[in-house]
């Protein structure tokens, strides 16, 4: 082990300007700083036009699919689709099949204003993408899929090596006891 590699169990002395989290927050800061210099933020921020885009991309999600496909929180994804259905920018009815659930899609001017939004999105990652040497953007996106990835995992162990969930170690084990029953019976 390498000394900057540090075992999550271990202490170590925390240095702000060497914190991950503090790190992504102030990455996230940067993005939706380019964002709204780029003069989007009368129209819709850059939280609503990736709410906007995933409507965009499959419409009629439920509220509880668009947590998952934004990674918003539940109440703060239902107060901002109440705001943006106020200015009209989306539309829900009951979903099929269940109507307790919301169903939500993008109205003709939320579909304008995500037509909008999209150059200072591509802007944004670009401009992300331009801070990092040629040769890291690659290792910098896979980072940050695997970061979101486990963000969407259930019950997801982040000081495990392999990365496994404790979820998929159950599964595991009850498959192995289940395997070590049926011998015992033979």
């Amino acid at each position: 082990m390498s000394e900057k590699e540090v075992k999550p169990e271990e202490d170590f002395a925390f240095k702000l300007s060497e914190s991950p989290a503090h790190l992504l927050r102030r990455s996230q800061q940067y993005a939706t700083e380019i964002f709204t210099d780029l003069g989007m933020a009368d129209n819709v921020t850059l939280r609503q036009s990736v709410v906007l885009a995933a409507i965009a991309e499959k419409e009629g999600l439920s509220q509880s699919e668009l947590v998952i496909a934004t990674g918003i929180d539940r109440s703060t994804l239902a107060d901002m689709i109440a705001r943006m259905e106020s200015r009209g920018l989306v539309k829900r009815k009951a979903a099929d099949g269940d109507a307790r659930a919301k169903s939500v899609s993008l109205t003709t001017l939320g579909k304008d204003a995500l037509e909008d939004a999209m150059p200072a999105m591509q802007r944004v990652d670009k401009a992300l993408l331009y801070s990092l040497p040629k040769n890291k953007r690659k290792a910098f996106l896979t980072i940050l899929t695997l970061l979101a990835a486990a963000a969407d995992e259930d019950d997801f162990d982040p000081f495990k090596e392999s990365g496994k969930s404790k979820k998929k170690d159950r599964k595991k084990k009850s498959k192995k006891k289940l395997t070590n029953k049926v011998k015992k019976k033979k």
